[in-house]
Order: C-alpha cells, then sequence, then structure tokens
C-alpha cells in the first residue's frame, strides 16, 4: 500500500500529464506551476528549505529531504568534488516511465530546479527513465550566485 505522500507525488504526476495535453497553454502552464511550487517550498515558514553555504550544505539537504519523503537519491559513486555532486534516482516519484511523458517529467523538474536555485545549486538532468535510462542521474553543481528576481526570506 502506497504511503500518502507516494500517493500524492502520484497524483502530481497525472496533473502534469492533463495540464502538458492542454494545446499551446498546456506544457508552459505546467512549467510555471512547477516553478511557483518550488519558491514557494522556500519560502513556506518551517519547511526547512535554506540558503546554503556550499555544496555539501546542499547535499545534505537533498539527502535529508529524500529521507523525510521517501525519494530514493542515491550519490553517485566517485561523482563529489568540492562544488558538484551527481545522485540517482532509482525510480521516478511522479510514476513517469516512458518517452510519452517526457514534456510533464520536464516540467515537473522545474520545481526541483527552482527549489535547488535558491538554496545556491544548479540542477542538470544528465539521464532520466523517459528517455530510455534505467534511472534517472542528475548533477547537482553549486553557483553561489543569487538568482535573479529573487528576494531574500524575510528576516534574512
Amino acid at each position: 500500500m502506497p504511503s500518502a505522500n507516494e500517493k500524492m507525488m502520484l497524483n502530481m504526476g497525472k496533473f502534469y500529464e492533463k495540464i502538458c495535453r492542454l494545446p499551446g497553454i498546456g506544457e508552459p502552464m505546467a512549467r510555471s506551476f512547477a516553478r511557483s511550487m518550488g519558491r514557494l517550498i522556500f519560502y513556506t515558514p518551517g519547511s526547512g528549505a535554506n540558503r546554503q553555504d556550499s555544496i555539501e550544505g546542499v547535499k545534505k539537504y537533498l539527502l535529508e529531504t529524500g529521507r523525510k519523503m521517501s525519494f530514493p537519491f542515491e550519490i553517485v559513486p566517485g561523482s563529489e568534488s568540492p562544488d558538484r555532486f551527481e545522485f540517482y534516482v532509482n525510480y521516478c516519484p511522479y510514476g513517469f516511465k516512458g518517452p510519452d511523458q517526457e514534456k510533464p517529467c520536464d516540467a515537473a523538474m522545474n520545481m526541483d530546479k527552482v527549489l535547488f536555485l535558491l538554496l545556491g545549486a544548479e540542477l542538470t538532468i544528465l539521464e532520466s527513465v523517459v528517455r530510455g535510462a534505467p534511472r534517472c542521474r542528475m548533477l547537482m553543481k553549486w553557483k553561489d550566485v543569487k538568482a535573479p528576481g529573487i528576494i531574500s526570506k524575510p528576516g534574512r
């Protein structure tokens, strides 16, 4: 029986698929929604998402959040350096599995890209299940640059 979190993520995947099917406006709308979700997570008090001081802080946030949310993050052996690391996601929490889900997958990943940019890093998708890989492989690279147009959290 899937947990409440797993059900929510699968429902979000279905939501992204439905939105992306809207002719002309669907994919941009899904991407915009996902970017807004990334900002919401970062700016919500008590979310635990804060600007980090290094890639190590970003990695710690990723792994702690992964444990709490039951996401299968795994650091790629030998990929760590002072400004980057790679990690695997062994299955898609949104339930995306095939090439027909590439647009909703890419749209959904905008949430993570915005969230990690706010944390201080750049997330790049190197390989994905929807593009035929056995699992998703991501690169997290330290940016240490405030994202354009991003305002600090109140009180910081």
